[in-house]
């Protein structure tokens, strides 16, 4: 599915989300009086929330094994496609392929489910209008964030579309347009939310957002994304002023924060990146150097990995780590939540933007939180020569396997750090993946 097609044909999208709802949503009544031609008014404010939230999830597996695979986390052994371990890892990308097209979809579909919901948002007024707009405006700047550093901007300037309208001509906007729309709309979102009168009467969040499922609690969600986003930009003093109302929490669980949710209830999904770690056929391996680079102790290695009792070799590869995706107490299993964002980065961030900041004493006061729950002793001596190599590593075992790594080496200017297993196959660095092809002209 292309965006522009995506926003030029309502009807075909809308149903299709709407039959996606049935399913997902098995309490909601759902009657329409032309079902060739849906009515947007038919729908409820549940379903399109719910329909965002459930979107959110469709392809972060793909995305997810992506950037693993980009950044040298880890490495995903498809036999039956063989791009995870080709256009991953040497080019060149496709922008018609599935690699591409399949995350930017997903955060499309997101995106148009937000805009409904603010065009309802525009046509009332008080509690109700402030809510829809301060959840949908929020969502869709996380989406946007999301492709957006998947895609980075091209040669030619080109990045994200910021225009919802399907038409083609209208310019992409570039890296800097795009994060000032993001940035744009977390701020209406938060002054929408911050509205006395604002309320989430007409639907609910999923249980990954507990504890964020009020207009109050739900604006700390979206300054935890400001933060995000500002930090990818440089304005550290902005992002300092973000975490100051996100749920950033010193001395908290660093597991706390927003997930993506799975069950195994009827029509509902299963965590899609979930393996039995010990299964023959295991697809989703670590990078060996996660161990070989990992501090003696570190429980984050130990916690994040489980040490096969043979390696396995695939394509030219081999490891014999299994990735754990599993930030809950209990077992790891195919209902385990995904991170969206937790405590443990925000910290980072926090410290991060220290660093860029010059304030090393306050970046190693957090770089060594993060370091005491992993069993590890603390950094002293943080300085400028130091404190980027000290931040990058912590980042690296703390948000193992949740997207961030390749983003981080490429801000910084690092991927070329990053390992080259295959050098006779011409294995190189990607630097981004592509604006799918149907962006530009019709297929």
């Amino acid at each position: 599915m292309k965006i522009n097609r995506l926003f030029q044909n309502k009807g075909a999208c809308v149903l299709g989300m709407l039959v996606f709802l049935t399913g997902f949503m098995r309490c909601e009544t759902l009657d329409f009086t032309n079902p060739n031609s849906p009515d947007l008014s038919s729908a409820s404010d549940q379903a399109l929330v719910t329909g965002a939230l459930g979107f959110m999830r469709a392809e972060l597996d793909v995305y997810l094994q992506s950037t693993i695979t980009l950044g040298r986390e880890g490495y995903f052994f498809e036999p039956a496609d063989p791009r995870f371990t080709g256009e991953l890892l040497f080019g060149p990308v496709d922008a018609g392929g599935f690699l591409s097209t399949r995350p930017w979809d997903q955060a499309y579909r997101v995106i148009f489910n937000c805009n409904q919901l603010l065009e309802r948002a525009a046509a009332l007024s008080g509690a109700e209008a402030a809510g829809l707009e301060g959840f949908a405006k929020t969502l869709r700047a996380y989406n946007l964030l999301f492709i957006l550093v998947y895609v980075d901007e091209d040669a030619q300037g080109r990045s994200i579309r910021t225009n919802f309208d399907g038409n083609r001509e209208t310019p992409f906007a570039s890296k800097t347009e795009a994060f000032d729309f993001i940035e744009t709309d977390l701020e209406q979102g938060l002054a929408a939310l911050n509205n006395p009168e604002a309320s989430f009467a007409t639907f609910s969040l999923s249980s990954g957002f507990s504890g964020f499922d009020t207009p109050v609690d739900f604006a700390q969600f979206n300054r935890a994304i400001s933060a995000r986003a500002r930090i990818y930009r440089n304005d550290f003093n902005g992002a300092l002023a973000s975490l100051n109302q996100s749920f950033l929490n010193a001395g908290g669980d660093l597991n706390a924060g927003v997930y993506h949710v799975y069950s195994t209830a009827e029509n509902d999904r299963l965590n899609p990146v979930f393996e039995v770690p010990d299964a023959p056929g295991l697809k989703l391996h670590a990078h060996t150097s996660f161990e070989a680079d990992a501090e003696s102790g570190d429980l984050r290695f130990a916690n994040k990995t489980f040490k096969r009792a043979a390696n396995d070799a695939f394509d030219g590869l081999n490891s014999d780590l299994a990735i754990i995706l599993n930030f809950e107490s209990g077992t790891y299993s195919s209902t385990s939540s995904v991170p969206i964002i937790r405590n443990e980065e925000l910290i980072l961030i926090r410290a991060e933007a220290n660093i860029g900041l010059g304030n090393f004493a306050e970046a190693e006061t957090d770089l060594n939180i993060v370091r005491a729950a992993a069993g590890l002793a603390g950094y002293t001596g943080t300085a400028a020569s130091n404190a980027l190599d000290r931040l990058l590593h912590e980042r690296r075992y703390s948000l193992f396997g949740e997207g961030h790594r390749w983003v981080d080496m490429r801000r910084y200017g690092r991927l070329a750090e990053l390992p080259i297993d295959r050098p006779e196959r011409g294995d190189m660095h990607i630097t981004r993946m592509k604006i799918p092809e149907g962006e530009f002209s019709e297929q």
